[in-house]
């Protein structure tokens, strides 16, 4: 009897050790797997500790087993986006507590389940379809947080990505659950069969994991062309530049001149020589443009004129010896910006025009604020002045649909707003939730931005940009809508200095090697204060910044080879003062990958059913108890 007694009690240490270990070793696997850390691989096994506590909550309360995989997930959010905190410290608990809750869902569900007698499905398949289903609907309310997506953690090896471009990150997901799926049942019936059984419990999932190496390696290769664009339409070259102003967000950003900040990004800008296209961060020109007539504020006339008189310029000077040798820039180039903007308009009626719409202090006159991209193409000399009547007579098209009718101006409005800081979630139902919108610096206004509708390419004909605005990088769903609008290359503007030198904004440039990916098209990302940089279609970085850096971190100097014209092809960074500007030529492409094409709603039918089919296949025999 004493030997039952101990055997019972040594058993029951060996769970609550057990159940220790597993409440912790979720959060360091996913903190070694997740950027900026080397480890991804890891990812493949970081799910089995929450198999096993879910199994050992099923004969216990259920609070018990909320309480143990509540703390186990919450660990994991805090591990991989405690970086949040410098943002926001209210924001980054809320965060926290929310994601950690809605990742039980799952669980919940798949518990809720098997308790029940006559349940013979097999649960695990079933787990990972309602996974998918939350990732899927996490990334669609106003809530929404999709940073820690599984599929994401592929960003840190996108060599073994390369079929993203047939399901982008749910396929990722759904590769992950499947393999920590197997390697549960390995681990389970090498228990019960003995460890003689190992190599047969898991050559599968090591089968699987090689057989989409396998995949990625071809894909990459029937993929390479289209980072020289042997296969495009555009065969020409296309000259980007990218700055870094490195502004600290919280002292300068939204204190300094906004003009002598201009001068000071023109000046940047200068030294990388001629391009074609121009890029500035998130936010480059505050103080609310209008949207009626942006070529009326004082920072867009100063850039339309800068560069249109510099068009016939030699701003690129290099000496060769004696000889003094001039590239002119023939044409201004086209600018794509970060900006503030606002929409006046007049509203006599009961209650607010719209969720986003703020009072002033009229009481007949209301404004949206907008964070937006602004595309600029100084080719009409009278529009410098303000005096081009096309210009005036398409106010009324441009607070529509966000495009100058003579194409001189382009704006959008940025869609996918930051939750808490640019959008108050469910204020429409709950309009008290207002008040508590959180403030970033002395200069936002707290309460919801305005948005466009839709995805919008800006730009002309062939060379259309999709201007991808800070935290939508992370929706690839919606960077496909930018692309099915004609966008033939990608950029990124952000400012990711709210985050101090954390992994967040490491991870944050990391997933747009994702996008590039899923949409085979070149990514130039412009960051405040880094990471700036240039990314091919197969999610490799050819340059970057560093944070705070004057240098890439690889060269100044990174010279591209199979260009056409060495001369214009050759990456290069250039430093005045504390900002950077990155130029290097890309190459352009219509290509509507099948990622593209299906989307998110189809590729998510589509894995569903069959994990549902698996968990048909593998259903058991007798009903559970």
């Amino acid at each position: 009897m004493e030997k039952v007694r101990n055997e019972i009690i040594a058993d029951a240490k060996n769970t609550r050790l057990k159940l220790m270990v597993c409440l912790f070793l979720p959060a360091l696997l996913f903190w070694l797997a997740w950027e900026p850390m080397p480890f991804t691989p890891l990812v493949f096994i970081a799910f089995v500790p929450f198999f096993y506590i879910a199994e050992w909550g099923l004969n216990t309360r259920k609070w018990k087993n909320f309480g143990a995989l509540f703390s186990a997930l919450m660990l994991w959010n805090i591990s991989t986006t405690w970086w949040v905190w410098f943002a926001s410290d209210v924001g980054a608990i809320v965060m926290l507590i929310l994601n950690s809750l809605l990742m039980y869902i799952p669980f919940a569900i798949t518990r809720w389940l098997l308790r029940k007698k006559r349940f013979l499905w097999d649960a695990k398949w079933l787990f990972i379809a309602l996974w998918l289903i939350y990732e899927y609907g996490h990334h669609r309310w106003d809530l929404s947080w999709p940073w820690l997506c599984l599929g994401n953690a592929f960003s840190g090896i996108p060599w073994y990505a390369q079929w993203y471009e047939l399901t982008g990150t749910l396929g990722g997901t759904a590769l992950i659950l499947s393999i920590n799926v197997l390697i549960y049942k390995g681990l389970t019936n090498t228990q019960i069969n003995g460890y003689r059984s190992w190599l047969i419990a898991f050559r599968l999932p090591v089968g699987v994991v090689f057989l989409f190496g396998l995949l990625s390696w071809i894909l990459g290769g029937m993929a390479s062309d289209f980072v020289y664009q042997k296969k495009s339409k555009v065969k020409q070259p296309y000259r980007v530049v990218a700055i870094q102003p490195n502004y600290d967000p919280y002292d300068e950003k939204f204190v300094l001149d906004p003009m002598q900040m201009v001068r000071d990004m023109a000046k940047t800008t200068d030294s990388a020589g001629p391009a074609d296209c121009i890029l500035w961060p998130e936010t480059s020109l505050v103080g609310n443009i209008d949207v009626s007539s942006p070529d009326q504020d004082m920072q867009v006339s100063y850039l339309m004129h800068h560069w249109q008189k510099n068009s016939s310029a030699d701003i690129n000077t290099v000496k060769d010896g004696s000889q003094t040798i001039h590239s002119p820039q023939t044409k201004p180039p086209a600018m794509l910006i970060g900006s503030n903007m606002i929409h006046w308009y007049s509203w006599m009626g009961a209650g607010k025009p719209d969720v986003a719409a703020r009072q002033s202090s009229n009481s007949e006159y209301w404004y949206t604020l907008h964070n937006s991209a602004l595309w600029i193409h100084p080719v009409d000399g009278s529009l410098v002045s303000g005096n081009n009547p096309s210009v005036q007579g398409g106010e009324r098209q441009r607070i529509d649909n966000g495009t100058n009718i003579n194409g001189d101006i382009q704006f959008y409005h940025k869609s996918k707003l930051v939750p808490g800081t640019e959008q108050l979630p469910f204020v429409t139902v709950l309009p008290f939730l207002e008040r508590l919108a959180i403030s970033l610096d002395e200069n936002s206004a707290s309460g919801t931005l305005g948005k466009s509708l839709n995805a919008k390419a800006l730009g002309l004909s062939n060379s259309k940009v999709a201007p991808i605005i800070c935290y939508e990088s992370i929706y690839g769903d919606y960077v496909s809508d930018y692309v099915k609008d004609g966008a033939s290359w990608l950029a990124v503007i952000t400012n990711d200095a709210w985050w101090n030198n954390t992994p967040g904004h490491k991870q944050h440039f990391s997933y747009a090697k994702l996008r590039a990916i899923e949409q085979r098209k070149w990514v130039v990302r412009s960051a405040n204060t880094g990471i700036s940089g240039f990314i091919d279609p197969l999610g490799r970085t050819t340059m970057r910044s560093g944070w705070y850096q004057g240098r890439d971190e690889r060269s100044a100097e990174a010279a591209l080879d199979k260009l056409e014209d060495n001369s214009l092809s050759a990456g290069k960074i250039t430093q005045v003062g504390n900002q950077l500007a990155l130029s290097q030529t890309i190459y352009l492409n219509q290509y509507r990958t099948i990622y593209n094409r299906l989307g998110d709603g189809k590729i998510l039918i589509s894995l569903v059913l069959g994990m549902l089919f698996l968990s048909w296949f593998n259903r058991k025999q007798e009903p559970v108890l």
